[in-house]
């Protein structure tokens, strides 16, 4: 492999671990989402009676939730991605 190869797969692995940091704030924020559903749903139904918004709080945390889910999904698969990367600059 050729040292311009080399720079090259170094670059890339570099910006893939940029976006890899950038994804771990989306998913911050779509756990602190999950969270304030949880807390809406629960003042809804329990604090104080509001159907409909109880029912907003539940569809938030799902949909939140599974945000989440995708996002360290994708974030555990792009950390492996990066490894195989800087093994082949390595060998």
């Amino acid at each position: 492999m050729s040292d311009a190869e080399k720079k090259m797969l170094i670059r890339e692995a570099k910006m893939q671990t940029e976006a890899l940091m950038r994804l771990g704030i989306w998913r911050r924020a779509a756990l602190s989402l999950m969270a304030l559903g949880i807390l809406l749903s629960f003042w809804s139904f329990v604090i104080q009676i509001h159907i409909l918004a109880g029912i907003f709080g539940i569809l938030v945390a799902v949909l939140a939730g599974w945000a989440s889910f995708l996002i360290t999904v994708g974030t555990k698969n792009g950390k492996k991605n990066v490894e195989k990367i800087l093994k082949a600059v390595t060998d």
